[in-house]
């Protein structure tokens, strides 16, 4: 394979509501290193022993859907390594399901195995990882651990799995994927917040729970643990400081220092609730709830309150933001994901599932 796909090569002349971008070495004077620049939040990067026949090419577009990331890439080649300490460094805590559509992947870490094209991976980027490409091509599918039912995304580190492409289940994850590609610059703002809310729900059923893991295994990292049980009890009235520190027998200094770079546990905490009364309130399965009654449900003890940190938080009140989900109007396009014109790739993964 000598070029990437052209559609991937060439920037998108279409335009859809859904924050999305597009990057091509195209054109740069150093294209294996800006790659490596773009990259540098997941991998550390190194061109191919083998050096290509032709001048190094790489692109990538990202469309934001909200609670996900759906990601095409193509590159000519190069060698990859999620380490432990890129892990130490930026504690990204998703799942990434990945098809290849073109080339040749070869796993290195954490056992050897070659991708065929239509073979789809599931990797867990709290878990080190190797591999090398000759010129390859494929859609990613980013989803936050905490989204997805423990079962099959558990607090400690996965191992990788691999569905072969004849599988049923391989066939049925590509095919979402593939449908999501094409769609995704003609989907309206309703739409993209029906697919954030139901995609990775559907995933989780296809992809079944993880392999057993021992108990001492089990027990994870502190911030995945920590994160899981909050939003697992995102609910409860007393979800305070208090009641984590008792429930999972850890310090206060502890706590907080898991959640600095978040504003603080309270503030986590709260823009967690508030998002998933967001996700409830465009939802049209619970358009007939009360608005006092989702607020409750996320622990907000008083809707006068949580209405004045609603709109703080999304610029229109929760009647608002359900009004605008009902005819799918364009004040929703802002609601569930950023602006690319301020916005780098790096800064989706490392905010997604936590705003």
């Amino acid at each position: 394979m000598k070029e990437i796909t052209d559609d991937l090569t060439r920037p998108a002349g279409e335009q859809g509501v859904i924050a999305s971008f597009h990057f091509t070495t195209t054109g740069i004077e150093s294209p294996f290193d800006a790659w490596r620049s773009l990259l540098n939040i997941l991998f550390d990067s190194l061109p191919s022993k083998t050096p290509p026949s032709s001048t190094f090419q790489a692109n990538l577009i990202v469309h934001h859907f909200g609670t996900f990331l759906l990601c095409r890439s193509g590159a000519l080649g190069g060698r990859y390594r999620r380490t432990e300490t890129r892990l130490a460094w930026n504690d990204l805590d998703h799942i990434v399901i990945s098809c290849l559509q073109r080339g040749g992947i070869a796993l290195t870490s954490p056992a050897t195995r070659r991708l065929r094209p239509g073979d789809v991976a599931v990797l867990d980027l709290s878990a080190p990882m190797a591999f090398a490409m000759t010129a390859a091509e494929g859609m990613h599918l980013i989803v936050p651990r905490t989204l997805l039912p423990v079962s099959m995304a558990p607090v400690h580190p996965m191992t990788g799995r691999i569905l072969t492409q004849d599988s049923a289940m391989a066939i049925f994850i590509r095919g979402i994927l593939e449908a999501l590609a094409e769609a995704a610059l003609r989907l309206s703002p309703g739409e993209v917040i029906a697919l954030g809310a139901s995609v990775p729900d559907l995933l989780a059923a296809c992809l079944g729970p993880a392999a057993v893991v021992s108990s001492s295994e089990a027990k994870g990292n502190l911030g995945r643990r920590l994160r899981r049980h909050i939003e697992e009890n995102l609910h409860r009235s007393d979800l305070t400081p208090s009641r984590l520190t008792h429930d999972l027998r850890v310090s206060r200094s502890q706590l907080y220092r898991q959640f600095e770079k978040s504003g603080g546990v309270e503030a986590y905490i709260r823009r967690r609730r508030l998002r998933r009364c967001l996700l409830t309130l465009c939802d049209p399965r619970h358009a007939d709830r009360r608005i006092g009654d989702i607020a409750y449900e996320m622990g907000f003890a008083d809707e006068a309150h949580f209405s004045r940190l609603f709109r703080r938080s999304f610029g229109l009140s929760p009647r608002g933001a359900r009004a605008a989900a009902r005819q799918d109007g364009p004040d929703l396009s802002g609601l569930f994901h950023p602006n690319t014109s301020s916005t780098s790739f790096g800064d989706w993964l490392t905010t997604l599932g936590t705003i």
